[in-house]
């Protein structure tokens, strides 16, 4: 199925992967993605059979099986120079391309304990085609399976913003490839296959403490843009990193679960 920006988007994802190292070919922000691959090992993954959405270049595969010893793991991307990286880095493991807003109810021979995704939905530029998906991936779950998606939040951005304005900061917008969930219409949305059960804001002190505590700091005293190597980077993660959250409005990037019906 078409969508905005669909080529863009993959030609995007395709640069990234040429014109950076192997840990930024998905993100800029290191402590970030340390954060967000953490949601996945917080789960007790061992002797699980996962299906990874938006595998990218296998880095969450890779920290994945140095904490646990998988059954079975599928890794698919949209990107078939990403899926191609992936298959010449893990042999032995199965890799394939997949349009995920093309996915049907036989994309899959079986089903898996876990489907994950890191931000990979939020790819699809269009709110009603991103539930049908999550719906769809609920036809391959286990019994009591879960989907465990990290995705980025429109609503706690809104919330960042709206900080923001306060002291005259930058409005930060999404990058054209992405449109960022909408909390309401997931928890409004009656789903066939899958309930959504949680929505944890695991990374708001993070944002917290980066996008205003940090972005004040630089603009009023630094006098220079915010970086994602300075020192209260690492401050921000390790503070998010003990689970003991002391805000909960600012976590721009979210863990969304969804359990089988």
């Amino acid at each position: 199925m078409n969508y905005k920006f669909k080529q863009d988007n993959y030609d995007f994802w395709k640069n990234r992967l040429k014109l950076n190292p192997p840990e930024k070919v998905c993100t800029n922000d290191m402590n970030l993605d340390i954060l967000e691959c953490k949601q996945f090992l917080d789960e007790n993954l061992q002797g699980k059979t996962i299906l990874e959405i938006g595998c990218g270049n296998g880095l969450l595969y890779n920290e994945i099986c140095k904490t646990y010893k998988i059954k079975k793991y599928i890794g698919v991307d949209f990107v078939k120079e990403l899926v191609e990286f992936c298959k010449k880095k893990n042999r032995g493991t199965e890799f394939i391309q997949l349009d995920i807003s093309k996915i049907k109810k036989n994309s899959f021979k079986e089903k898996f304990d876990y489907i994950i995704s890191k931000r990979t939905i939020q790819n699809i530029l269009n709110h009603s085609l991103q539930l049908k998906i999550i719906d769809t991936l609920g036809l391959f779950l286990k019994k009591n399976g879960s989907i465990i998606l990290v995705e980025s939040s429109k609503d706690a951005q809104n919330n960042i913003n709206q900080e923001r304005k306060i002291f005259k900061l930058k409005k930060i917008i999404p990058p054209f490839h992405n449109l960022f969930f909408s909390d309401r219409k997931i928890k409004k949305h009656v789903f066939k296959n899958v309930k959504i059960v949680n929505i944890h804001p695991f990374a708001s002190d993070f944002y917290y403490v980066t996008r205003l505590i940090y972005a004040i700091y630089a603009k009023f005293s630094l006098k220079k843009k915010p970086s994602f190597n300075h020192p209260l980077q690492k401050v921000a993660l390790n503070i998010s990193m003990n689970n003991k959250l002391s805000t909960t409005r600012y976590s721009q990037v979210q863990k969304y679960i969804f359990k089988k019906k």
